[in-house]
């Protein structure tokens, strides 16, 4: 490919992102004017395996944060709640913070347990859940949300996206 293509194959790839982006916005809860909007997702290859994590937010002025990074090995629930924490520590890091917060993954494991909705937590996910209730707890308008799996794209191509660079060094 010529140096044009590339930049062209670029260019649209972009603009793909931004379309897909502004699609998932169109169908979520919009909250308020001033609202970040979250999305996450982990993947285990094979499961348990190697973790991939995947997160998109997206500001009210149209700031887009991205994170696609391998998280050691573990289940698909682990990747989950990495790929939380992950979207919590980005939207933390935002100044000045958020005044309101939505986030939506596709685990319903990992979003009943952090909003309690079982009788009892997910085995095994005690440190993880405390540690995404405390990243919780520093946002004063915050909610959490699933959305089927087939809503959550985005997320989803960066976990894998993770996943496809994981090296043995990971």
């Amino acid at each position: 490919m010529t140096a044009e293509a590339d930049a062209r194959k670029a260019r649209k790839e972009a603009k793909m992102q931004a379309h897909r982006a502004q699609l998932a916005l169109r169908r979520q809860d919009h909250g308020g004017p001033q609202a970040w909007r979250g999305w996450f997702d982990g993947s285990a290859h094979p499961n348990p395996g190697k973790l991939g994590i995947g997160a998109l937010l997206l500001g009210p002025d149209g700031e887009r944060i991205e994170v696609s990074q391998a998280a050691g090995h573990g289940s698909s629930s682990d990747a989950e709640y990495a790929a939380l924490t992950a979207v919590l520590q980005a939207a933390l890091s935002v100044r000045p913070l958020p005044v309101q917060l939505l986030l939506y993954g596709d685990s319903q494991v990992v979003i009943n347990d952090v909003l309690g909705t079982t009788p009892q937590g997910a085995k095994g996910l005690e440190t993880q859940r405390a540690t995404v209730v405390a990243l919780l707890e520093q946002f004063n308008d915050v909610s959490l949300r699933w959305l089927p799996r087939h809503r959550n794209g985005e997320a989803d191509r960066l976990s894998q996206l993770a996943i496809s660079g994981w090296t043995e060094e990971d």
